[in-house]
């Protein structure tokens, strides 16, 4: 596919916008369920206003499968104590993750989007810096689609 073509194509053209999302407040055990019956690996958490607040996906529960490496406890009593070590403040994150209940305790904030104006060139970039499978599209912060990665190699084969 040409370069200059890829500069026309925008977001809006290729997203889906068929997006399957879950609250806040749907339950890690719904999101699993979920995720098996449509082979989707990950949704967005989007609250009531249709607003995006984070993405959950497979590597999130996996997160609530293996228990976090506890950090040792010199550097525990050391760093808590200033509440400065990203060791600390990482194992805490994680143990939140690991109790997750939630889409809202277990998921990944913020979500990554675009806007529906972006040009597929910067959607690609987005996800190659950011290392995403997926990106939301995004206006004001409300759901509009969702672009994967199996958009580019679609692109692959127009002409």
């Amino acid at each position: 596919m040409d370069a200059n073509a890829n500069e026309k194509i925008l977001a809006k053209d290729v997203m889906k916008t068929e997006v399957i999302s879950v609250s806040p407040e749907t339950t890690v055990k719904e999101v699993a369920r979920l995720m098996i019956e449509n082979k989707i690996s990950a949704f967005p958490v989007v609250n009531k206003y249709n607003e995006i607040v984070g993405v959950i996906s497979e590597n999130d529960l996996i997160s609530k499968i293996v228990k976090p490496h506890e950090p040792g406890l010199m550097t525990y009593l050391f760093h808590a104590a200033l509440a400065s070590s990203n060791e600390v403040l990482e194992y805490r994150k994680a143990m939140t993750r690991w109790n997750a209940q939630t889409a809202e305790d277990a998921m990944t904030s913020p979500a990554i989007c675009v806007s529906p104006d972006d040009t597929i060139e910067k959607v690609g970039k987005v996800m190659l810096d950011d290392k995403v499978k997926r990106v939301f599209v995004a206006e004001e912060g409300h759901l509009l689609g969702v672009i994967s990665r199996s958009v580019f190699v679609e692109l692959l084969l127009r002409d």
